[in-house]
């Protein structure tokens, strides 16, 4: 028992230190959203201004994050993950600072490049250091917290807000996480001993890719994989475009409080939170299934369509935006059995590259193209066309499942 013990303590140790400072760097993914309206007050620029700094994050990740993917695996994915929470949490502290749009836009386009570290940094430190029998929670553990920064990142922006005004609020939560990064830095010892001596138990053990490069661009081409890629795509235009504007929108369309849309904005990540969860049993038992995706994300994209298109009780507009996000979640674990069908042995890193810098080119673009929208106006269109591209996405889903291929295939 004694010989179980340690492992699955050190395992939970090292669990816990990664998807916490996986959970910051989804908070400061999102902290600008919830208090949007109050920097417009101070920082003169447009909507449009406002999306092209939450593009910006989207872009150095676009831009950098498979060269940063190298430098995970040529200078070690601890000291590089210690790093870039040093330096984005720096970032989001000095965004406080900000007294005009282009420092705003600095600053933040800086911390979306160090956030670029976490998923090669993340998935590297736990594929090498976590016991394979719990290998599948450990990264369950780790989409989860993620999804649960999204959902408490209104609360604690608009709180801090309330107590020290938009650019506390930024002080605030940055000196958070850069307390957490000197603490994570003290840890770097287990966490490099640790995939230093699961490496060499590992050794000789693993077929490693001897794939060339004309043969990963192939893999890459494939229908499957671009199938997958335009469905990342979508799904990113369709979920991204309600996280960052959902408060905007429904405040400008409905009258709403900013406190009211942002408990409407929690309910909806954290039911994608606990999707998630219940998510990974249902892709435990039924495998990658067409009906999954018809269920999840076609009832979604109706009832966000439903926001723009009716006029509804702010009870409603809650329960409606909540359900959404857990039909999302519900997809994710399924939506990951179908990436490991599609992929060979070994070609995981490459593939999940290729598919993440998509996810980022999108959300590049969608807030550039709704703030757009909001300057012009135009408020419920939002909500409807969000809805196209989550039903799109889903047609996507379920053509790459009909024509996946396994490994062996």
């Amino acid at each position: 028992m004694a010989q179980i013990a340690v492992p699955v303590a050190r395992d939970t140790r090292i669990i816990g230190l990664v998807s916490f400072g996986h959970m910051l760097s989804h908070v400061y993914f999102l902290v600008i959203p919830p208090i949007l309206l109050l920097l417009k007050e101070d920082i003169e620029a447009s909507y449009l201004g406002f999306g092209v700094v939450l593009g910006a994050f989207s872009l150095s990740a676009f831009i950098f994050q498979t060269p940063v993917g190298f430098l995970v695996d040529r200078i070690g994915a601890v000291r590089l993950l210690v790093w870039g929470l040093i330096v984005e949490t720096l970032c989001i502290a000095m965004m406080g600072f900000a007294q005009s749009f282009w420092q705003l836009l600095a600053l933040y386009a800086l911390a979306g490049l160090a956030n670029t570290v976490f998923h090669p940094a993340d998935y590297a430190i736990l594929a090498a250091s976590v016991d394979r029998s719990r290998l599948g929670r450990a990264f369950s553990v780790h989409l989860f917290s993620g999804n649960f920064g999204f959902a408490i990142t209104p609360a604690i922006m608009l709180g801090f807000a309330a107590l020290w005004g938009w650019r506390g609020a930024f002080h605030a939560v940055g000196l958070l996480g850069f307390a957490f990064a000197l603490f994570l830095w003290t840890q770097q010892g287990l966490l490099e001993r640790t995939m230093a001596f699961r490496s060499k138990q590992a050794e000789g053990k693993d077929k490693p890719d001897e794939s060339g490069l004309s043969d990963g661009m192939k893999l890459l081409l494939s229908f499957p994989v671009l199938m997958c890629l335009l469905f990342f795509i979508l799904l990113t235009l369709g979920f991204t475009g309600i996280k960052l504007y959902f408060v905007t929108a429904v405040g400008l369309l409905y009258d709403m409080p900013l406190s009211t849309a942002n408990i409407a904005l929690t309910g909806y990540l954290m039911g994608t939170a606990l999707g998630i969860l219940a998510g990974g049993f249902i892709a435990d038992r039924y495998g990658v299934r067409r009906l999954t995706a018809y269920l999840t994300l076609g009832t979604a994209a109706l009832l966000i369509a439903a926001i723009g298109i009716i006029t509804m009780p702010q009870a409603m507009i809650f329960a409606a935006i909540s359900a959404s996000g857990f039909l999302q979640g519900l997809l994710l674990p399924t939506r990951d059995l179908l990436i490991r069908d599609v992929t060979p042995e070994g070609s995981m890193g490459k593939v999940m590259g290729f598919l993440s810098s998509g996810l980022m080119g999108a959300s590049f673009a969608v807030p550039i193209l709704f703030g757009w929208l909001l300057d012009q106006g135009v408020i419920r269109p939002i909500f409807w066309i969000s809805a196209i591209f989550i039903a799109a996405a889903m047609f996507c889903f379920v053509t790459t499942q009909g024509g996946k291929k396994t490994p062996e295939s």
